[in-house]
């Protein structure tokens, strides 16, 4: 079975690091330079050490776009006789001036969960940030699903699309409000079942400011509506992460995402993914 609910993917851009001072006119500034001169020398950690976490990158923004790669895997119950799987591997790719993006991903499907993994419907998905301002951004992105799931449950059981297109406040607290429009379809006029795929999804994706940069969160309430059967349902994401370090040459970060779906159209009750991707590399 495919992922029973879409989400919006975000992406980030790769942060350099850089240790540097600033001559200010400002003394308790340069007090602030000396300490952090005298740290280095003695090596004790420096100020721009303390400071390394907030300088990384960790994926919330969805309008900067970065080289990553991971691997996550989602548990859906849909009822209390059936759990699903959906295990992912994706990776993704800026190019040009860093404002475009090509995403790959490569699904396998447990159904049900414990059966063993199927090969679902590889995607590819391009991502365009066209607006970006030290306020506010905005982006487009499409991904096309291939027809290459083994069984029916694995897949569309066609060639589909989706599009989606996002606009990013970025607020004086720090934190992100980014609500999106996607749209997903069929593009062969439906399955061999003569099943046709035509769902809105209206997702209101927000990144509050935490105090500890090490650690991150995101709330991604959605509506979803399935304009083929007429049902509209809910649901609820909400992502806590965990910088883990320098790994493979980037930045290394773990992350749960638990979820729930809500209304009497809901086609199952909750979910939870676990994974851990690398970043800026």
């Amino acid at each position: 079975m495919k992922q029973l609910f879409k989400k919006i993917r975000f992406l980030t851009e790769s942060g350099k690091q850089h240790c540097h001072y600033k001559d200010t006119q400002n003394i308790a500034s340069k007090r602030v330079s000396l300490l952090g001169l005298f740290s280095c020398l003695l090596g004790l950690p420096s100020l721009a050490a303390a400071q390394e976490f907030q300088q990384i990158n960790n994926g919330t923004n969805p309008t900067l776009l970065t080289t990553q790669a991971g691997l996550q895997y989602q548990l859906n119950r849909v009822n209390t006789n059936l759990d699903t799987g959906l295990l992912e591997a994706f990776y993704t790719r800026p190019f040009g001036d860093g404002s475009k993006a090509i995403r790959f991903n490569v699904p396998f499907s447990d159904v049900p969960a414990g059966e063993g993994l199927t090969f679902g419907d590889f995607s590819v998905t391009y991502i365009d940030v066209f607006h970006l301002t030290e306020n506010n951004g905005a982006a487009f992105t499409f991904e096309l699903f291939l027809d290459t799931a083994e069984k029916e449950t694995a897949g569309y059981g066609q060639i589909a699309g989706e599009t989606s297109v996002f606009y990013a406040w970025f607020l004086k607290n720090g934190s992100i409000f980014a609500p999106a429009w996607v749209q997903t379809f069929g593009l062969e006029g439906g399955n061999d079942q003569g099943q046709s795929l035509n769902t809105s999804t209206f997702d209101f994706y927000y990144v509050p400011k935490l105090a500890n940069s090490k650690y991150y969160m995101t709330f991604d309430p959605a509506i979803i509506h399935d304009w083929e059967s007429e049902k509209t349902f809910g649901s609820l994401q909400v992502t806590m992460g965990m910088l883990t370090g320098k790994a493979f040459g980037g930045d290394g970060q773990v992350f749960i995402k638990p979820g729930v779906l809500f209304g009497a159209d809901k086609p199952a009750d909750w979910s939870f993914q676990v994974g851990y991707k690398v970043l800026n590399f």
